[in-house]
């Protein structure tokens, strides 16, 4: 459990953005920021295919990777997926890869739609992994306001420790920062919530 005070590492799994790699869209700029600020370490990796994925959440999941709790997904989405290289991957088979082994970790998904989803099947989801959240839009959302808000959220995030009480009170900051960005529909399922 990462205790209140210390920093939460940040693993990002990054997908292509645009078809046309000569244009510079990322989410590290957001992770160097936090970075230069905080002290907040990351691991970012750009991510093409459904090998390459699932290869880097198996690392994630390594003990030598605990001191990067909180796996940032940034890859296009649709409800209830993630899309890697154009191809859907559905929340049921990353849970199905992820069982048993995010037990005090934090799973964000900067995605559209992805969370538009039952609170049943994330339940299942949570359950499955054993993850302290999940968390993502259920909108299409504007890459400037979700990385505004994604800065102040994982900033948010290293105040409170990996628990069950952290979770709480990660769900309440969450759903504070949310009310400035409501176009986002943003949603966070914690432990408590199973």
């Amino acid at each position: 459990m990462r205790k209140r005070g210390q920093t939460k590492g940040i693993f990002c799994i990054e997908g292509i953005w645009d078809t046309d790699l000569r244009t510079p869209s990322s989410v590290e700029p957001l992770l160097d920021l936090l970075n230069l600020n905080a002290l907040i370490d990351y691991i970012h990796v750009d991510c093409a295919t459904i090998e390459e994925f699932e290869l880097y959440i198996k690392k994630w999941m390594q003990k030598r990777y605990d001191r990067y709790p909180i796996l940032y997904l940034a890859t296009h989405g649709g409800a209830r997926e993630v899309h890697i290289g154009g191809i859907p991957y559905s929340i049921d088979d990353l849970g199905k890869l992820m069982e048993g082994k995010c037990a005090n970790r934090f799973i964000m998904f900067s995605s559209c739609s992805t969370m538009r989803i039952e609170k049943r099947v994330l339940r299942r989801f949570l359950d499955r992994t054993e993850a302290l959240a999940v968390c993502g839009y259920r909108v299409d959302v504007n890459w400037l306001w979700s990385t505004a808000f994604e800065l102040l959220l994982l900033s948010e995030i290293q105040k409170n420790e990996f628990s069950g009480r952290g979770a709480d009170a990660i769900d309440r900051a969450a759903t504070k920062i949310a009310r400035s960005f409501k176009d986002l529909d943003f949603s966070i399922v914690t432990m408590k919530d199973i």
